[in-house]
This record gives C-alpha cells, structure tokens and sequence, in this order.
C-alpha cells in the first residue's frame, strides 16, 4: 500500500477534532524547534507561518456563524487567535522568544484533549 493510500485512510477516519489537533501539534512542535537558539532562520520563518495561517484558519472557522461553540468562548478562542497572530507577524522581524506562541497553542491541545477525552 502505497503512502498516499494510507494517508488518504487515516484522514478518513480522523474527526474535525483529531485533524486540528494534529495541526496544532505539528504547528506546536515547530515553534519549540525554531525557538532554539541553534535554529535554522528558514525553519523559524516556516513555524512562524505555519502558525499564521493555523491561526487565520481557526479565527475564520470560528467567525462562521455555523460554528457551534457558544459566542463566549468563540470570542476568547478569536482574540487568542488574533493575539497569536500578531505575535507571529512580528517574531518574523525580530529574534524574540516564541514561548508565548507555543503556551498558547499548548494550552489549547490541552483543551481539545480534554473536550475528546469526555466525549
């Protein structure tokens, strides 16, 4: 079986839950890796956009008025999600520390783990 095979059956499977979790994991591990003082600037720009767009991704998702959440925590997740953006935007032009970004995204893994644990 082929990769794209295997892939194509594991996403299947997967949830909405379990693929933003799984990209907002692999998001997460690549802040932690450009965070390193030792990091390549290529592989801080690619993390650092890679949280962009997840952020931008998961403001719109939450904006849509069919998304489900109740309107409070969607204000919450939407001024995170600005936040992590803004953050990103400027950590692009500055050697700053990506801990902020990486707790936040962290915090919300911890979130959604929680919500598919008692589902």
């Amino acid at each position: 079986m082929s990769y794209a095979a295997y892939a194509s059956v594991q996403n299947a499977s997967e949830t909405p839950r379990d693929l933003e979790i799984r990209a907002i994991s692999h998001i997460t591990h690549q802040l932690v890796e450009a965070n390193k003082p030792e990091a390549e600037p290529i592989n801080r720009a690619r993390a650092l956009n890679g949280n962009l767009r997840l952020w931008s991704m998961l403001v719109q998702d939450l904006s849509d008025p069919a998304n489900a959440l109740p309107d409070a925590i969607k204000g919450r997740y939407i001024s995170l999600g600005l936040f992590a953006r803004r953050v990103s935007l400027n950590a692009l032009t500055a050697q700053s520390d990506l801990s902020a970004l990486i707790r936040i995204n962290t915090d919300v893994l911890d979130a959604l783990n929680q919500q598919r644990q008692a589902a």
